[in-house]
């Protein structure tokens, strides 16, 4: 239990991190960003993140275990759909009547909604947004996996997981 315990910390503690790294592009786009609030978005990375470890990783790391398929291709597959089919689910984008927006693109201006119908610029937005969400899950699920292992191999050595450390 203290193994998946340890392993879940580590997947919610990366998230800010692969967060960050989502964030790399904008630095291309614009020299000087505004980061103002950012300190409240890693925050709610950190409890989104809590939240899907906890209702998702966690069950489908146990039910894996269960099943003898605990691997690194499983859990990465496994924590890519963990991240990626709720956000698909819930993002799709749908008619809206009368709705119209518009978007910032990677540094141009465009149309997601003209007059409640989706453009590409919307599929393509859910799309990255899917995938990234998957990125997420994916990077959680192998950091729970390598914790998981190390502890798990430290618990029943007979030897504290600090001995192991480098």
């Amino acid at each position: 239990m203290r193994a998946i315990l340890l392993a879940a910390i580590a997947a919610v503690l990366v998230q800010p991190f692969v967060f960050a790294l989502g964030l790399l592009p904008l630095l291309f786009v614009h020299p000087t960003p505004n980061l103002n609030g950012l300190g409240l978005v890693f925050a709610a990375v950190l409890v989104v993140s809590v939240a899907f470890v906890v209702a998702l990783g966690v069950p489908i790391f146990l039910l894996l275990r269960r099943l003898g398929r605990v691997s690194w291709a499983s859990l990465s597959l496994a924590g890519f759909l963990a991240g990626a089919v709720p956000v698909a689910l819930l993002a799709w984008p749908r008619h809206l009547e009368g709705y119209s927006s518009g978007y910032n693109w990677f540094g141009h201006a465009v149309d997601f909604y003209i007059d409640g119908v989706p453009t590409i610029y919307a599929w393509l937005s859910y799309a990255e947004g899917t995938i990234i969400s998957g990125i997420h899950g994916l990077v959680g699920a192998v950091v729970f996996l390598a914790v998981w292992r190390r502890v798990h191999a430290a618990d029943h050595s007979g030897r504290s997981f600090r001995s192991h450390a480098v």
